[in-house]
């Protein structure tokens, strides 16, 4: 066990394990890593996230449309999968049964929410 040491000024605060010196520790308003990430900085999802909800130009169904690059992604490759790319299919599938997961989940949620509700105040 570790031994318990005692101020030299005579305060009677235990210094040890869990209870560093006052003087070693962080003052208030500074951190241990000053180079540490800047506030404000992006992590890469948010740069990815960004990036797939700028917008650009499209035509669709023969007219010219500003969609966001992820519904211009899905589109793609959607017309790749019908147009018979094997990989595409398998992507697309893929992620069609996974939202349709998604969907039947939450579905089952709110269903046993509803199921569970107490009736209103009055009946």
């Amino acid at each position: 066990m570790a031994k318990k040491q005692k101020t030299g000024s005579g305060s009677g605060k235990k210094i040890g394990r869990g209870n560093p010196p006052k003087h070693t520790q962080f003052q208030k308003g500074q951190s241990g890593n000053k180079k540490g990430r800047p506030k404000g900085s992006k992590n890469l999802s948010t740069y990815i996230m960004e990036a797939a909800r700028d917008h650009v130009t499209a035509t669709v169904g023969g007219r010219t449309r500003k969609i966001s690059k992820i519904q211009a992604t899905a589109m793609q490759l959607a017309t790749k999968a019908a147009g018979g790319n094997q990989a595409a299919m398998g992507k697309f599938l893929d992620w069609v049964d996974e939202i349709e997961t998604r969907v039947a989940q939450a579905d089952s949620v709110s269903a046993q929410h509803s199921r569970h509700r107490s009736p209103p105040c009055g009946l």
